[in-house]
């Protein structure tokens, strides 16, 4: 049966970096993976290489990282209360706890990973960039300001993910784009020297400090602090501290209610609660972008939206069925399969 599984797997992560290889981690006791830790990974792959890490009962430990490498995993919210079920036929996530970077981990990719937190190995000398976080469950990203050459951190693209907390005593932020993610924690860029940071189409339930940026069809149950940055397309429940300046200009509306934006907890998974409800304001609320004329606001709204459980645009194996035995003398069974494109 595993055998079955993580064969389809690996042929779909191989199809996307056929130059690179493929490596298995897996910590359950009795799977024949490549590792089963991830760092004994990471110290074994080639810069490119990716790094695939199947679905456990039990959590993995982190890693330094000082490569550049594409970690993939199996989603989140895939089992229990208010989840996602029924999009993996392992309904087991990829846990792997604290990434820690250094700037020769820069084009690295975290895809489908559950538990994620990155930080910078040393508050000296930063200097990682081109980072992509996507359909993550993100517990938080810190990173620390230093004085010294190197600490800006350029070109991450953080998009479709469950997020925790952005924070710290951030450096200097250029050219990140962070749209379509659902963040139940703060997002925390205070740095005055950051340039061209496009905070869009996210749903915000908790503080938002943000310099020298573009802010646009958001929800926000959230105080803002916003300078030098571009309000455009903003729906706020209530009257959140700092966003009622905005109110009345550039498509920016408040005093909306829980209950008429979203569909709620009810019937609902933990992250699909986020979407809209039948008549939301926020339906065709947001501001255009590209082909895309007045998309919805909030984080399933725009050309790219937000995709429940942080399921890999890879194929996967939603519903597996395996004989609990073999006749004597056979030498074959019958596993039938049902799998789905994830784009």
């Amino acid at each position: 049966m595993k055998k079955v599984i993580y064969t389809l797997v690996i042929l779909a992560v191989s199809a996307l970096h056929a130059d690179a290889r493929i490596w298995r981690v897996n910590n359950t006791p009795g799977i024949n993976a490549d590792f089963n830790t991830i760092a004994a990974a990471v110290t074994a792959a080639a810069a490119g290489d990716t790094i695939y890490i199947e679905g456990s009962t039990t959590n993995y430990s982190g890693a330094n990282l000082n490569k550049k490498l594409v970690f993939i995993g199996t989603g989140y919210l895939l089992s229990g209360a208010n989840s996602n079920a029924g999009l993996q036929a392992n309904p087991n996530p990829a846990n792997i706890g604290s990434i820690l970077l250094d700037s020769a981990a820069s084009g690295s990719v975290f895809l489908g990973l559950s538990g994620l937190t990155i930080q910078n190995l040393s508050p000296t000398g930063f200097g990682t960039d081109n980072i992509t976080i996507s359909r993550c469950q993100l517990s938080s990203i810190s990173l620390y300001y230093s004085p010294q050459p190197g600490t800006i951190a350029d070109g991450w693209n953080i998009n479709k993910s469950y997020i925790g907390t952005i924070y710290g005593n951030i450096g200097v932020l250029r050219n990140w784009n962070v749209s379509n993610n659902i963040f139940v924690g703060s997002l925390d860029a205070p740095g005055s020297s950051n340039t061209n940071l496009v905070v869009r189409n996210n749903v915000f339930r908790s503080t938002v400090t943000l310099y020298n940026g573009y802010f646009a069809n958001n929800i926000i149950y959230a105080t803002v602090n916003l300078t030098n940055v571009v309000v455009k397309n903003n729906l706020a429940i209530g009257s959140p501290g700092g966003f009622t300046s905005y109110v009345g200009s550039n498509g920016n509306s408040n005093g909306h209610t829980d209950a008429a934006m979203f569909q709620g907890l009810t019937g609902n998974s933990t992250d699909g609660q986020w979407r809209l409800a039948a008549g939301s304001p926020a339906i065709g609320a947001g501001l255009t972008i590209g082909a895309v004329v007045n998309p919805d606001a909030g984080a399933f709204g725009g050309p790219d939206p937000y995709r429940l459980s942080g399921i890999a645009n890879i194929p996967t194996i939603y519903s597996l069925t395996v004989p609990a035995s073999i006749p004597s003398g056979s030498n074959s069974m019958t596993i039938t399969f049902s799998s789905r494109n994830n784009n």
